[in-house]
């Protein structure tokens, strides 16, 4: 006939499986999440890349619309002619300033408005072009 103490021993081991069931059935679902996480990550990167590579093509193509009127349009001239929101428009801009290919300067005529300059330093591109 079993003791008290190998009653408590087994009500533990019992207990203690239990517990265990239930961490692997957890350790199982946040395997699950990651996962998911990870290809949320792999398609966040590939977009951002993707979108990366056509800001610079914009960047590129502002650039010469540039060049072709001469270094200089106002921001609202560049978004009706390449055809861009203003959030595509925003991204274009900052991203060829941070590079150093323009600056953008008060529109005298406008004083809402902007005007997008070719920078000088870069003027061989004008050359080029």
């Amino acid at each position: 006939m079993p003791g008290a103490s190998d009653v408590l021993r087994d009500a533990i081991s019992q207990k203690i499986r239990e517990e265990i069931g239930e961490l692997k059935l957890e350790i199982l679902l946040l395997k699950e999440e990651v996962l998911k996480n990870r290809q949320r990550i792999i398609s966040l990167e590939s977009k951002k890349n993707r979108q990366g590579k056509e800001v610079r093509r914009r960047v590129d193509s502002m650039l010469l619309l540039l060049i072709d009127y001469g270094g200089s349009l106002t921001l609202s001239s560049v978004k009706a002619y390449m055809g861009l929101s203003k959030d595509e428009l925003y991204r274009t801009v900052k991203c060829a300033r941070e590079e150093g290919l323009v600056e953008a300067l008060p529109d005298p005529h406008d004083r809402r408005g902007y005007i997008l300059n070719i920078k000088t330093d870069n003027s061989e591109i004008m050359r080029n072009h």
